[in-house]
């Protein structure tokens, strides 16, 4: 294969990935960002706001283990195309949206379809780029999720001011529908270079097909169950830990601007332009998380208990100091964000590269991603549930205990970890 073609093709396509997964953020932080005003507005319980949010990450996880299946018949091309233009239309519906149950309904529809995104996008990864490339790939697309909240929230405070919050969901809807077409558009200029780029993969990475009873990579592979992967690698701890980690990245970011709005007394449009902190600090999560998992442990367990135990820090920093001023409280929750943020990559990203040999990256990804969503759905409606009932103060106290119990866990994995990994993950 042409080593230019191969160079600009794979570029262009990681390139796509992360533009399409950014602007996805758009349409799915939206709600959070527009929290405070929806309660207002339509004399919403905070409970119900969220409910809302639960169903949400309740339909994307659930949606996870579906579509990842469904991601292995269908080209990530009208997979991906799909999820977003769907989601666009499910956005502008909750703008014009009049009562809390078509809400629910419609933001439930945006959940499902933004899970049809990941899993297509990784296995445009491990399909379509040479393997060098694909944990470059990897790295690089952990900075869309700060990225793309800063975008959310910048949008989000921008037309809360300018003209309410029906019109954020305009225009991220529109936004989504634009960003639909320039992937499809995308892929399809890049088809000289996936038709080249498939068999030379299969030529340059291929693995020796294992004879019958060789007991190889390839005939082991077969008969290694996902529960046997999770049981005898140390993947439960990630289990159990990821679900620690969808708690504190995702349930907290979605009542961040509500917790600035409530506790400070400012509007729902300088509490989202406050939470822009947020996205700005957690691009370094991913990085210190990689770093320290390549240069220092060489263990992604190690590193992720490093991350939560920072998280623990910030958040009892946030539970004597935060009250007092703004900024620090929205700094102090960003570092607690950024943590988990890296120990997420760790979770969905790294963890599962080591599986590829026998072929259940892709399942170990859905399932653990499945499994951090209905962690956040649950959390999400709790979180409301303590702030309105016992205060932001016990929340802060919840938050501290869930970020207590991820360390424990992810301290008890390690050497269990790297024992499952070197004797049975690369097999």
């Amino acid at each position: 294969m042409d080593n230019a073609l191969l160079k600009k093709g794979s570029r262009r396509l990681v390139a796509m990935c992360f533009f399409i997964y950014c602007m996805s953020y758009i349409g799915r932080l939206n709600f959070s960002a527009c929290m405070a005003d929806i309660v207002a507005d339509t004399q919403m319980a905070k409970t119900f706001a969220g409910t809302i949010s639960t169903g949400y990450l309740a339909c994307y996880g659930g949606g996870q283990l579906l579509n990842g299946l469904i991601g292995d018949k269908i080209s990530p091309k009208y997979m991906i195309f799909t999820g977003l233009l769907c989601s666009g239309v499910a956005n502008v519906m909750m703008g014009v949206a009049e009562n809390h149950i078509l809400l629910l309904v419609f933001w439930c529809m945006n959940g499902y379809f933004h899970s049809m995104l990941w899993s297509p996008l990784i296995r445009s990864f491990a399909e379509w780029l040479p393997k060098d490339r694909q944990r470059k790939a990897g790295v690089s697309i952990a900075p869309t999720i700060p990225a793309g909240t800063l975008l959310a929230y910048g949008i989000s405070a921008l037309f809360l001011k300018l003209s309410g919050w029906r019109t954020v969901f305009f225009v991220s809807g529109g936004i989504l529908i634009c960003a639909s077409a320039v992937w499809f558009l995308g892929v399809t200029s890049l088809r000289t270079y996936i038709r080249q780029i498939v068999p030379f993969k299969k030529q340059t990475e291929q693995m020796p097909v294992a004879e019958e009873g060789s007991g190889g990579p390839a005939e082991r592979g077969k008969n290694v169950s996902l529960p046997a992967v999770i049981l005898k690698t140390g993947l439960l701890f990630s289990v159990i830990g990821i679900l620690f980690n969808g708690i504190l990245k995702d349930g907290v970011t979605q009542w961040v601007p509500t917790f600035i709005a409530e506790s400070f007394g400012v509007d729902a449009s300088a509490a989202s332009a406050v939470a822009m902190l947020l996205p700005v600090i957690n691009l370094s999560g991913p990085y210190l998380a990689a770093f320290l998992d390549r240069r220092v442990f060489k263990n992604e367990m190690a590193a992720s208990a490093v991350m939560f135990f920072i998280s623990v820090l910030s958040i009892a920093a946030l539970f004597f100091f935060g009250g007092k001023n703004m900024i620090v409280s929205a700094v102090l929750i960003a570092v607690c964000t950024s943590s988990m943020l890296g120990a997420n990559s760790m979770f969905l990203t790294f963890m599962p590269f080591h599986f590829s040999s026998i072929g259940k990256s892709s399942s170990v990804t859905g399932f653990l991603n499945a499994c951090s969503y209905l962690s956040s759905a649950v959390s999400s409606v709790t979180i409301g549930y303590i702030a309105q009932t016992k205060g932001w103060d016990v929340t802060i106290l919840s938050w501290l205990a869930v970020a207590a119990l991820g360390l424990l866990v992810c301290l008890a994995g390690i050497r269990v970890w790297r024992l499952g990994r070197e004797k049975y993950a690369r097999c």
